[in-house]
């Protein structure tokens, strides 16, 4: 197949990008070439800009596009439309954000509320980004009917994850000594490897699939206790996760998923402490999950070859020093 990828060289991207040209399509790229852009030289590449400058775009033709950058309506209104007569199939990556009611448990397609903006805008923020990919789904819907295939991931993790989220974690436990661990151990998570979605949505893409799939992990959910211990394992760590509960995480002002990834205090909207999403849809198409083992130990090796890295996600030690000397007095 001819592949135009919108985005295609940072983590989800870059992933998708990489089992495209492994099962054997013929790649282009579209994006400014500002991130990463010596990677995959061999591939054609057009350069410009969602937002202004679409015009490497307007010649060509290919059998689907997968879009990986869109965010507000309008940026994805104007590429569909100039595509459609030139592209038969769209794929959108969306997000299961998109859902507005997480206290009735895991996120379904068919029955979970959507969320709604309060007011017109395309700043694209907490509040806003759910709605605002929304928005977007319905654009592609609209201008592609059953051309059109929407996937909704939930977390994605693994190696060139730049949001640190997950990796935090695995480094957390290689570095050992005694740390923070958010909320309950039974508190259930979630996430899906960005290589078991990205070669999942290029399958979905040579069938010419449509319809709208959340993507987001594997049942049974696997507990936050599942994940830190087999981190400390994989990783041949003596770190001693010390359990600290919500409140007095809130009192020392940490900030959800932020400061402590994985972690959302418990509410009426949110009971479990994290949004879940069921993937039944998705696993009857064929999505598959490699081993948390896996995913942990390769983003492990991933990390520790990176130098001079901020991390965008964590704890200062200073901050979990006080936290644990509170709950150990």
């Amino acid at each position: 197949m001819r592949l135009l990828i919108l985005g295609g060289t940072q983590f989800l991207g870059k992933h998708i990008t990489e089992s495209a040209l492994k099962a054997g399509h013929e790649v282009t790229l579209f994006n400014r070439g500002k991130t990463n852009a010596e990677l995959f030289p061999a591939v054609k590449k057009l350069t410009g800009d969602r937002n202004d400058d679409l015009s490497a775009l307007g010649e060509g033709s290919w059998d689907a596009v997968i879009d990986v950058s869109g965010y507000v309506p309008s940026q994805v209104r104007k590429t569909a439309e100039l595509l459609k007569d030139r592209v038969k199939h769209y794929t959108f990556v969306s997000t299961i954000s998109v859902y507005s009611d997480f206290s009735k448990g895991p996120a379904v397609e068919e029955y979970t509320p959507l969320g709604e903006l309060k007011e017109e805008t395309e700043e694209v923020n907490g509040a806003t980004y759910g709605p605002l990919k929304q928005k977007s789904e319905e654009v592609v819907k609209t201008i592609y009917g059953k051309d059109s295939l929407i996937i909704r991931p939930g977390l994605i993790v693994g190696p060139d994850d730049p949001t640190d989220r997950f990796t935090y974690w695995v480094w957390r436990a290689s570095k050992g000594g005694t740390a923070v661990a958010p909320g309950k151990p039974a508190r259930h998570v979630q996430w899906i490897d960005v290589r078991d979605l990205s070669e999942w949505m290029i399958r979905m893409v040579e069938k010419q699939e449509n319809g709208t799939y959340n993507a987001a992990g594997a049942k049974p959910f696997p507990t936050m206790e599942d994940y830190l211990t087999t981190a400390k394992r994989v990783t041949n760590s003596d770190v001693d996760f010390i359990w600290v509960e919500d409140e007095a995480l809130k009192n020392h002002d940490v900030t959800p998923f932020v400061e402590v990834p994985f972690w959302i205090p418990v509410s009426e909207e949110i009971p479990d402490g994290f949004i879940l999403a069921d993937t039944t849809r998705a696993t009857q198409k064929g999505l598959t999950f490699r081993p948390l083992e896996e995913t942990i130990s390769d983003t492990y090796l991933w990390l520790t070859s990176r130098e001079n890295h901020q991390w965008k996600a964590g704890m200062t030690e200073e901050k979990e020093k006080n936290i644990l000397s509170d709950v150990q007095s």
